[in-house]
């Protein structure tokens, strides 16, 4: 998977996808790159056969017969760290660092002043216990100590081999490896919801065997605390981020509870297989189910195209649909979460654009947004006013900007839809909001 840097408007959502979902960390990675040859081959015979009754586990639950034999390696951790930042390396230049940087500093996320590539390596480097490389099909279990597993996994390890293996199924069954190749180059939030019923399906099927295991022996819940405690991954590293570690969980989270419904909607996994065949398109889909089993999709905005309306010094860093979790989580850096919830519930469709001066540093964004109902675009409204009156410290302004330390943010809404425009000065964040 390459990243296109010939261009300043590279694929919308490519560099988010190839920076932060180049590898799918949780408890689970799905690698799309070739990965190296880390770890020895199994050998050991009581290990192996744990592996294999494993393996029909996976499958007896998940309902899908293994197609072809799938290799198993056990990389140490400080393999994998060095395989993520090889791969961050070659696949991501410094010029697409800057340009992810923008889009989470325009939303409030993040500070100008952090190391996004260092931010995400000590992230993705604590949390990674596993992952499945689509390219050379090989799965990877990190052991939670020592270099390798000795004559068997632990309650942890088998949690995360079932998850993985449950990606080596897809990928033998729905072509994993086209699916997540595809994705690189779709919208971030239609990229965003096909990852989350990705990983959504593996935590799901390792979510019911840790429950049989628990009914079974309430004590192994107590061994998960401690194999985390000892492999140092229960906790995040110091300073990360609330917003990553949000944006780093949603295709685990918030896909789990997707594909439950889709299970409980269905016969079985029935459900689940024809999403492989229908693929949601919206993170809103994901965080209401019931929108997806409906067919409901995003509704097509316009706004301000920004292109017409700034001069040959800016350049176009995204053009793309922002989507209801990356509104919600715009709306979270200055309000409480059920308030964020609940003012990015009614998200009917946006056109998200962000432009930046190289000669300057400055930042230009707009956000058109359509709505559900009317209902929503005046609760959004509220819940906005809120959110720049905590971001400047005072009420907007007749023409509903606020401005303060070289940033200014307009806001406009009617029974349209609302329109947000940020600038570094409120006479061009206001001349933005005037040319819809």
């Amino acid at each position: 998977m390459k990243s296109s840097i010939a261009r300043q408007t590279i694929s919308p959502g490519r560099t988010l996808l190839t920076g932060f979902m180049l590898l799918i960390v949780l408890i689970g990675v799905v690698g799309v790159a070739a990965a190296q040859d880390s770890g020895a081959p199994i050998t050991n015979p009581a290990l192996a056969a744990q592996m294999d009754d494993l393996v029909l586990i996976t499958e007896r639950v998940r309902g899908l017969d293994t197609l072809e034999p799938v290799e198993r390696r056990f990389p140490t951790r400080a393999e994998v760290i060095a395989y993520i930042s090889d791969l961050y390396a070659t696949e991501l230049p410094p010029e697409e660092w800057a340009r992810l940087t923008r889009f989470y500093v325009a939303l409030g996320l993040l500070g100008p002043d952090i190391d996004l590539a260092a931010t995400f390596l000590d992230l993705l480097g604590s949390q990674v216990a596993g992952f499945y490389d689509t390219d050379t099909r090989l799965m990877n279990v990190v052991p939670v100590s020592g270099d390798g597993p000795g004559d068997g996994l632990s309650f942890s390890e088998q949690i995360i081999f079932i998850h993985e293996y449950t990606h080596a199924l897809q990928d033998q069954h729905y072509d994993l490896a086209a699916l997540l190749e595809a994705s690189a180059d779709l919208p971030l939030d239609q990229g965003m919801a096909q990852l989350a019923l990705i990983e959504g399906d593996a935590s799901a099927v390792m979510n019911i065997y840790s429950q049989r295991v628990i009914e079974t022996n309430p004590l192994a819940s107590l061994a998960l605390i401690i194999e985390g405690l000892q492999a140092g991954n229960l906790f995040l590293p110091e300073g990360i981020p609330a917003a990553l570690a949000r944006e780093l969980l949603f295709p685990y989270e918030e896909g789990l509870v997707f594909v439950v419904a889709l299970l409980d909607a269905g016969d079985g996994w029935e459900q689940v297989e024809a999403a492989y065949a229908d693929l949601p398109q919206t993170t809103e889909q994901i965080l209401h189910p019931e929108k997806y089993l409906a067919g409901e999709g995003a509704v097509e905005v316009v706004g301000v195209t920004l292109s017409d309306q700034l001069g040959d010094a800016w350049v176009i860093d995204w053009d793309m649909p922002l989507g209801e979790f990356y509104l919600r989580e715009h709306l979270r850096a200055q309000l409480d979460l059920l308030t964020a919830r609940q003012a990015a519930a009614g998200w009917g469709g946006d056109r998200f654009q962000l432009a930046h001066n190289p000669a300057t540093g400055a930042i230009v964004w707009t956000l058109a947004l359509a709505w559900d109902t009317p209902a929503d675009a005046v609760e959004f409204a509220a819940a906005y006013a809120a959110w720049g009156a905590a971001r400047f410290g005072a009420a907007a302004d007749a023409d509903g900007c606020w401005s303060g330390a070289g940033a200014a943010i307009c806001a406009r809404a009617d029974a349209d839809g609302s329109l947000i425009t940020a600038a570094p000065t409120r006479a061009l964040a206001f001349d933005l909001l005037a040319a819809e």
